[in-house]
């Protein structure tokens, strides 16, 4: 066989490989905190000095209500509950969600991503 048709059914069979790997790794929640969350958040309850108040236990949460950690006024008074639409619609774009918010987030995160980041982070104890 000539090296440019082997080197054309080598590049092909690597492609393949590797949107195969692509498809099937999609990133855990954990991942995608780690990726998206964890360098200003931790989760748990307790305020430990982060950028962004702890994520822990957010599903029900009143928005702006961990003790200890000082909220813009637009959270603090936003009435908002965290539920699965209401976290989603902060995660895609939280100045779009809530003018005047604190949070310098820019989301990169595909929707199905962002969605399995939210599913996951409302059922962190």
């Amino acid at each position: 066989m000539r090296p440019s048709v082997y080197l054309a059914y080598l590049s092909m069979a690597v492609t393949i490989l590797i949107g195969n790997c692509v498809q099937a790794n999609t990133l855990s929640g954990e991942a995608l905190y780690d990726a998206a969350c964890g360098a200003c958040h931790s989760l748990g309850t307790s305020t430990d000095h982060r950028i962004g108040p702890p994520l822990g236990t957010l599903l029900n949460r009143q928005a702006g209500a961990i003790q200890g950690y000082r909220y813009s006024e637009a959270l603090s008074n936003s009435g908002w509950t965290w539920t699965l639409p209401t976290l989603l619609a902060w995660l895609s774009d939280p100045d779009a969600a809530m003018p005047n918010n604190a949070m310098n987030y820019v989301n990169h995160l595909t929707a199905t991503e962002t969605q399995l980041l939210g599913e996951w982070l409302l059922q962190q104890p």
